[in-house]
C-alpha cells in the first residue's frame, strides 16, 4: 500500500478511537466482484460507499462515442463512490473491477441510521468523507489544467487560429486518443479555467462535443 492509500484510508477514520471505528465498519458489508465486472455504471442510481479491501477498481467516464478516460484508479484503502453517497444522485462515472476485488460497501441508510444511534462518530466519518472529496478535487483540477495547458502544445492547437477556421468554414483533422479520426468544421470553441471544448460538425452532419483532453491532433484537412 503507498502513502495515499494509507493516508486516505487513515482520514477516513481521522478522529477517531479504536471503539469508533469498530462501530462504523460493523456498518460496512462485504462484497465481492469479479475482474471485468462492473460495481456501478455511470448514470446508475446509488448512494453506497464502497471501500476497497483488496483489488483494483477504475473510475471511468464516457467521453465521446467509445473513448472512455481513466478519472481514478482505487486499490486497497481507497473510497469510492462518495459523491452518490453524499448527494444520492446518479452516478456520475462508472466503477470497473480490473482484478477480483473484494469491497467494503456502506448504504447511505444505514448511515443515516448509524449517525442517529452515534451521532458524534457519524459526524466525524462524514467530515472525513468530505475532506477525501476536497483534497481528490484539487488533485484533478491541478492534473486536468496540466494535460490541457500540454495537449494545446503537443497537438499543434495553439499554431491554429481557431476563429479563422470557423469563420471561413474550414474543414479540420482531429486524431483522438481512441485512435478514431474525425472530419468536418469547428462550430464552436469554448475555453474556460478548464480547458477548451470543440463543437464539431462532422461531415455525415452529426454534431460531436469534443473536450480537449480527448484529442491526440489537430490539422487543416
Amino acid at each position: 500500500m503507498n502513502e495515499l492509500e494509507h493516508f486516505e484510508k487513515d482520514s477516513l477514520f481521522d478522529r477517531m478511537d479504536a471503539d469508533e471505528e469498530k462501530l462504523v465498519m460493523e456498518k460496512f458489508k462485504k462484497l465481492d466482484v469479479t475482474s471485468g465486472e462492473y460495481v456501478f455504471k455511470e448514470n446508475d442510481s446509488g448512494d453506497t460507499l464502497y471501500i476497497v479491501e483488496k483489488g483494483t477498481v477504475s473510475l471511468k467516464k464516457l467521453i465521446i462515442n467509445d473513448y472512455e478516460k481513466t478519472l481514478f484508479v482505487a486499490t486497497e484503502g481507497l473510497v469510492f463512490g462518495e459523491f452518490s453517497f453524499i448527494d444520492g444522485k446518479e452516478r456520475s462515472a462508472s466503477a470497473f473491477a480490473e482484478k477480483d476485488s473484494a469491497l467494503l460497501s456502506l448504504k447511505r441508510k444505514d448511515f443515516d441510521a448509524f449517525v442517529k444511534e452515534h451521532p458524534l462518530t457519524g459526524a466525524k466519518l462524514y467530515n472525513n468523507l468530505l475532506g477525501t472529496i476536497a483534497r481528490r478535487l484539487r488533485m484533478t483540477n491541478d492534473a486536468y489544467r496540466d494535460a490541457i495547458r500540454w495537449g494545446i502544445e503537443a497537438t499543434g492547437a495553439e499554431n491554429l487560429n481557431f476563429q479563422n477556421i470557423i469563420t471561413e468554414n474550414i474543414n479540420i483533422r482531429i486524431e483522438l486518443n481512441n485512435n478514431r479520426t474525425l472530419e468536418g468544421r469547428i462550430l464552436q470553441l469554448e475555453q474556460s479555467e478548464a480547458g477548451y471544448e470543440l463543437i464539431i460538425a462532422e461531415q455525415s452532419g452529426v454534431l460531436t462535443l469534443v473536450p480537449y483532453h480527448a484529442i491526440n491532433s489537430v490539422s487543416v484537412a
